[in-house]
């Protein structure tokens, strides 16, 4: 009986009985299960789909793992983010009636933001007169970026954002 044969063959359980001699008659009491080739084959059988269900169930929980593992990786990257953004001033030095701003998008890598606006951004002037730059103010927030506003009359400042979302576990 070829291997394929032994997949295909369905499985039925068989209790095992010795074989019991009377030592001192010879007699036999119990005739026992006889070790031949329908028995061994039905003990393959059941062996190989043993396997088989081992293998789905490995494959199945390795899918699940995988899954998990891009979960706990999609919340990692939604949770905090950091970038840099650069805002040129409008060259007014004091009366303005709009506030130069920046549209700073999420990068390619990171995922939308799923309970924007509530999600905090921390802002960090890394380069720019820093005497000029007044305030920067993060506003409209959304799930695939956020505007920041400078209120100061500085010429350009380069600042560091750093998302932070604490709501996501």
């Amino acid at each position: 009986m070829s291997i394929a044969d032994l997949r295909n063959q369905s499985y039925e359980p068989l209790e095992w009985e010795d074989r019991v001699v009377d030592s001192q008659t010879g007699e036999v009491l119990v005739e026992g299960t006889p070790v031949n080739e329908v028995n061994l084959n039905n003990m393959e059988a059941g062996i190989l789909r043993a396997l088989y269900d081992l293998g789905i169930a490995n494959a199945e929980s390795m899918q699940a793992v995988h899954a998990v593992a891009g979960e706990l990786d999609r919340y990692r990257n939604q949770r905090l983010l950091q970038g840099q953004a650069t805002i040129t001033g409008t060259g007014e030095k004091y009366f303005t009636s709009e506030y130069p701003y920046v549209l700073v998008s999420m990068p390619v890598k990171s995922y939308a933001q799923l309970n924007s606006p509530n999600y905090d951004v921390q802002l960090t002037i890394l380069n720019g007169d820093m005497g000029a730059a007044g305030y920067l103010i993060a506003y409209d927030k959304a799930q695939n970026g956020f505007k920041v506003k400078m209120t100061g009359s500085a010429g350009f400042v380069t600042f560091m954002w750093t998302l932070i979302n604490p709501t996501i576990m």
